[in-house]
């Protein structure tokens, strides 16, 4: 069994590998496994391909419906920030009762702290038992941003965003703007008709006018339906000038 899911994972990391060229610019991750809606007990064995965070970070938690802090793992790699690369690591956990339901989430972030993506899963957490575990092996990119270019230069208020996303749910999509310290200050919402479904989108974020060259964050991102969870995000630089 174990050689037959590596073989699948091998094939994951493949494919991630080949579209992570096709899904700039946003910063590609993929969580490869445990997929969404499987049945997971303790250890949770996380593969994931990832470009490193610039703080040389991975985040990792698994939250409950209450948004109880179930496991928690702060780790440091040994790659380059522009590099993809296969991600590994085991997560312990424990529930009160024979049986829970959890999201995990992994994230990267940039060297201010403001976050580079995330990928997260459903699963269905258990004490004991038999595991199911279920592969993500679609390698569409949930997002395609085309305008603008990570790193562009943009001097005119509004900024305009255009691309195609795949949403994961029926909740709206996030635009934000986000300033070298983390704070998110200007923001739009997409609505969402279909879900699972891509559609060509163009919005215009409009901000106030700045006295000085920000190096600022473009994140975009969507919940995963739970309160105070984001179910995916991806990130580009932006360079706003006066």
């Amino acid at each position: 069994m174990q050689s037959y899911l590596r073989l699948f994972l091998s094939l994951g990391l493949i494919l991630a590998f080949v579209h992570s060229a096709n899904a700039q610019p946003t910063q590609p991750m993929t969580l490869l496994s445990p997929g969404e809606g499987s049945l997971v007990t303790a250890p949770i064995e996380v593969t994931a391909m990832i470009h490193a965070g610039e703080d040389g970070l991975v985040r990792l938690t698994l939250v409950d419906r209450k948004q109880n802090l179930l496991a928690r793992q702060l780790l440091r790699v040994d790659a380059l920030s522009d590099t993809i690369f296969e991600f590994s690591t085991s997560l312990a956990f424990e529930i009160p009762t024979d049986t829970s339901s959890a999201i995990l989430t992994v994230t990267t972030q940039d060297r201010f702290h403001r976050p580079l993506a995330m990928r997260s899963a459903l699963l269905n957490l258990a004490n004991g038992g038999e595991e199911q575990i279920l592969l993500h092996l679609n390698e569409d990119p949930w997002l395609t941003v085309t305008q603008p270019k990570p790193g562009a230069v943009i001097s005119d208020s509004p900024l305009l965003i255009t691309g195609t996303v795949k949403p994961i749910n029926e909740t709206p999509i996030y635009f934000e703007l986000m300033t070298e310290r983390g704070r998110a200050i200007f923001s739009r919402q997409l609505a969402v008709e279909t879900p699972g479904m891509d559609f060509e989108f163009s919005i215009s974020l409009a901000y106030s006018p700045v006295v000085k060259q920000e190096n600022m964050r473009l994140v975009i991102w969507q919940s995963a339906g739970w309160p105070g969870v984001v179910g995916v995000l991806d990130s580009l630089p932006v360079i706003i000038t006066p």
